[in-house]
């Protein structure tokens, strides 16, 4: 019997900005807490032999960061962005209940087959993260990956795997800095083997 692929998703720490808002396409740095939260993590991983990562910079350049420490291969995954929220991004919940509070609660209800205004609509974007995702563990080798990547794209992935019906996206609580692993084996189903390991960290 062939060893199975073991991934590890990971969602970046918190980044540099004052209050939460959609941020999912803007590309917001780290904050020094969550550089702090990112390398904490690098003390918990077992050996990993590839790492790939999201292109936005809050999760790029610690996996760029990480891939020189282990002298390992990283590869961007254009796809694996998180969704592009158009005119809700680096908005607040109470901004945009004030215009658009009807279609707000449709997609805290099911973002499924919801669009916000001038963005992704959820169907396109958690379609290309499963393509990619499909495509990435076909083609590329390592049997211990490291994927650095968003919530709604480490969700997406976790339901997908799961066959959780995507409407139920939010039941899914997702940290930052949290880790979450993956065991794909032929002939077998998926298996979660944990979800939501926080670091540690020196604040």
């Amino acid at each position: 019997m062939s060893d199975p692929i073991v991934i590890t998703l990971l969602r970046h720490g918190e980044v540099n900005a004052n209050g939460w808002a959609f941020r999912g396409s803007t590309d917001v740095p780290l904050s020094t807490r969550g550089w702090s939260q990112m390398r904490a993590v690098t003390n918990h991983l077992e050996p990993i032999d590839r790492i790939a990562t999201s292109p936005l910079q809050r999760c790029r350049l610690f996996a760029e960061e990480l891939s020189h420490q282990h002298q390992l291969p990283l590869l961007t995954l254009t796809d694996m962005a998180e969704m592009d929220f158009g005119d809700w991004e680096n908005r607040s919940f109470d901004d945009i209940c004030g215009e658009e509070k009807q279609l707000l609660q449709q997609f805290w209800d099911s973002p499924v087959g919801i669009r916000p205004p001038g963005g992704e609509s959820f169907d396109e974007f958690s379609q290309r993260v499963i393509d990619c995702w499909h495509t990435w563990i076909q083609n590329d080798r390592g049997k211990n990956r490291l994927l650095v990547a968003h919530g709604g794209v480490i969700r997406v992935l976790l339901a997908h795997t799961l066959e959780m019906p995507m409407h139920a996206l939010w039941r899914l609580h997702l940290p930052h800095a949290s880790c979450s692993r993956i065991s794909l084996l032929d002939g077998h189903q998926p298996r979660l083997l944990f979800m939501n390991r926080e670091p540690v960290c020196e604040e």
